[in-house]
């Protein structure tokens, strides 16, 4: 984390922090990471990662963590508070995350964002494609001033990506039989966890009763002078430590059991019966503001490969696939598209061919 180092299991601030502290303030004023950017780059500022220039990419790397900046750490779906000392406040932090999304959003305009912009990757080098409608798509390490030696994927017609990219995920999207393996699978797996916690449940009620137990044994060891009060607070006092952190794991372990269950079967099939038409007749000739939702809502990215196909190449595509709710948001379950028109809950780095 930029402007930190991890001592002794505890972070520490760099002489970087000073910088990321100009980028918050600026950032804080209204600046874009473009201006942020510049303006830095002009006193020649350099980043602590092997000395290199700082870019966008560092600049980005600062407001898109702000929350981290302001002492909270996002760790398997919980907030970890104050093990990081804070630069700014939370308000603070969601005002510049808040700036970026507006940002973001302007930029879609005539000739600047794609709807599939920062999606599509280099399937060779791994860094992002360029997309541009009059030049193409190309990755932005081609460019021999910027990479050496320069990677050597194609170039492709933005006209030709991007309809090929959104009709193949509408196409996986409208395919019923394979989501519907993708239901039973999510629903194996919430049994199997939920079964689990109920396991891990049971083992903590038990631990309170012994502890429970233990003090009505010194209550009464005290009441029969076996032990002084002085003996008897300090083993309360030990009781209590145990219980609260018991009860401490009971309380996230309850917010898991709470959670509602993923679509089931029936309702599945109820869904199934207008899906496939629903998507294909309203999605097909999706306008690219639709587009960019539901790249954004299904966290869609593309990975172009070359190989000795007829064009030369083939593009492997991923997506999130929310298929219950966790309170107002859908749950992400990961996917990934496959030649054969099925989906995979094989979720990670492993893709398959498109086309």
């Amino acid at each position: 984390m930029l402007g930190y180092t991890l001592e002794n299991k505890k972070f520490k601030t760099t002489s970087f922090i000073n910088v990321v502290d100009e980028i918050l303030n600026k950032a804080l004023q209204g600046e874009s990471i473009n201006g942020i950017t510049r303006a830095l780059q002009a006193r020649g500022l350099r980043t602590p990662i092997k000395n290199r220039a700082l870019t966008r990419t560092t600049v980005a790397s600062v407001l898109r963590n702000a929350r981290r900046y302001a002492g909270i750490w996002h760790w398997g779906g919980y907030e970890l508070r104050n093990m990081i000392p804070a630069r700014i406040s939370e308000e603070q932090a969601e005002h510049i995350l808040e700036n970026l999304k507006r940002n973001r959003k302007k930029s879609f305009g005539f000739g600047k964002g794609k709807w599939l912009t920062s999606r599509v990757n280099c399937g060779i080098c791994g860094h992002r494609y360029a997309l541009n409608i009059s030049n193409g798509c190309v990755c932005t390490h081609s460019d021999p001033m910027v990479a050496q030696p320069p990677c050597n994927n194609l170039r492709i017609s933005w006209r030709r990506l991007s309809p090929t990219v959104w009709e193949t995920f509408v196409e996986a999207m409208s395919d019923i039989h394979a989501l519907e393996l993708c239901v039973k699978d999510k629903w194996h797996a919430w049994k199997a966890q939920k079964a689990k916690i109920e396991r891990q449940v049971k083992v903590l009620e038990e631990q309170v009763g012994h502890l429970e137990q233990k003090r009505r044994q010194y209550s009464w060891q005290q009441a029969e002078g076996i032990i002084n009060e002085e003996e008897l607070r300090t083993a309360s006092k030990q009781i209590k430590s145990e219980e609260a952190v018991i009860r401490e794991q009971m309380s996230r372990l309850e917010q898991f059991r709470q959670e509602p269950a993923p679509i089931d079967m029936a309702t599945f099939k109820k869904m199934a019966e207008f899906w496939p038409s629903e998507i294909n007749n309203n999605l097909y000739d999706a306008h690219d503001d639709v587009k960019t939702k539901f790249a954004e809502m299904f966290d869609l990215h593309a990975t172009i490969l070359p190989d000795g196909s007829r064009n030369g190449y083939h593009v492997d595509l991923t997506a999130n696939i929310p298929l219950e709710m966790e309170g107002n948001k859908p749950g992400a379950y990961d996917m990934v598209f496959r030649s054969s028109g099925c989906l995979s809950s094989d979720a990670g780095s492993i893709f398959a061919p498109l086309f």
